[in-house]
Parts: C-alpha cells; structure tokens; sequence
C-alpha cells in the first residue's frame, strides 16, 4: 500500500488527475466501469466473468497496492514468493484492481490489473530506478522473459521513459507464464476531457501509436491486454454534495 500525500485529501480522495478519476469509477460508477472492461476485453467477456473491484476502495481510504499486498487484495496471496523470484520489492503500484470470478470454474479465477491515465504524457517516466544488481538483474530477466512471449525484439529499451508501461506487460507475463497459469487481464484506461489535463479522443489516437511503436509492440497482438476510453467526471461526483458545500477541495 501506498501513500499519496499531497496529492489527496484526509479522506485518500484525490483532487485531480488520473487518481481522482479512477477513484471515481470505482467508487461511484462501477457498473459502467466493468461494462467498459468488458467491451475492451473480448477474451473476457466471453466467460461471462463476474468483476469485483478490490482498489482503490473508499472504505480503505483509496488505498493503491503494490508487491505482496496487491496479491492478498485479489485473492493471490500464495503467489507471493514466485513474485518475488520474478520481481523485486517496490514494483508496480496499481490503479486499479479487480478479482475476476469465472462462473463454473473457481479454479480459474482471475485478477484484472488497471493502468489509468489524464494525458498522454503522462505515460512517459524517469526510467528505471533500481539501482541494486541484483534488482537490476532481476527486472532484466523479467523484460527479456516479457519481450520473447511478446515476441518484440531484444533490442527494444524497456528501461527507458516507457519503462512503467513495460513493467506492466510483464506482470501480466508473470500470470500468464506457465509455472504460475491464473487468468489476467491488463487494461489501460485513458480518460478524456479531464479539466485538469484536457486531452480529446483524438489525441489520444494520435499518442497511442507512438507508444507501442516506441515499445516494439507495432504489428503485434497482446492477448488479454485492452484500451478503454473514459469520459472525465467532476470531483463533486466523489465527495458528494455535503463535503462540496463545506468546501473541500
């Protein structure tokens, strides 16, 4: 779990950005949201799959996961050592987390992971910021493993200003892979017109593609991976008209 201060208030609501919005779908909108997910995700729908979402909830005041924690959140806790063999501690902090119920099949049961943003530069980053070798040999490894089951050249630098959405690829890698075999899907949500960062549909047509270009994904199917459009929401949507009239915010 982490924390955002600064960024949110006493109650973890966001004021803006990405954070706020998917705070609000969540929260307030879930049905429409898992509609969404499921529009995007064809592979999924098709199992007639049950979404509940786990983060961020209001009542663990929004609180975001990552490592371990994001685990235990969608009911995958045992998995906890063969992430860490794959993945080092402090990695991705999710959005958004869903546990899927496939109807029939409790086996199956499965996990969606949400990367949400405002606007297109927002995707971009530092890079990698380990400095450990070993850590640094591990996320390696793990990017290497991603980009041979991807099937994107070897070449292709994943460490770089798109290194938060490579990490990302390779968790839902580390699901899929065969020694760990749980159904996971991975949906980047991208929300339009936020008045904090205004970015039209169109724009994000035209960044997109830049970005799987830049990631070696051009040409390139990623199964169980999928994009959902959002239509940005006032905040008064989440503190309801009590707070709002009392001025939070």
């Amino acid at each position: 779990m982490t924390g955002n201060h600064g960024r949110v208030d006493e109650c973890g609501r966001a004021y803006a950005g990405s954070q706020l919005q998917i705070q609000i779908y969540v929260n307030r909108r879930s049905e429409e949201l898992s509609r969404g997910v499921l529009r995007a995700l064809p592979s999924l729908a098709s199992l007639k799959a049950r979404l509940t979402w786990v983060s961020p909830l209001e009542a663990e005041k929004f609180a975001e996961y990552q490592d371990r924690a994001f685990l235990a959140a969608v009911g995958l806790e045992h998995l906890a050592r063969s992430l860490s063999n794959f993945w080092p501690r402090r990695g991705p902090v999710w959005d958004a987390l869903a546990a899927v119920e496939i109807p029939g099949a409790p086996e199956r049961n499965g996990v969606i992971l949400v990367e949400a943003k405002s606007y297109p530069g927002e995707i971009y980053g530092d890079g990698c910021g380990a400095s450990d070798p070993s850590s640094l040999e591990q996320i390696g490894a793990a990017l290497s493993q991603t980009k041979r089951w991807l099937g994107v050249a070897e070449d292709v630098d994943w460490t770089g200003p798109l290194y938060q959405s490579a990490n990302r690829l390779a968790h839902l890698f580390f699901f899929r892979r065969e020694r760990v075999c749980v159904p996971a899907w991975l949906v980047n949500i991208y929300f339009v017109c936020d008045p904090h960062s205004p970015t039209r549909i169109e724009d994000w047509q035209v960044a997109l593609p830049q970005v799987r270009e830049a990631l070696g994904l051009t040409g390139l199917v990623v199964a169980d991976k999928g994009n959902l459009f959002l239509e940005a929401r006032d905040r008064r949507e989440l503190i309801g008209p009590t707070d709002s009239e009392a001025g939070d915010g």
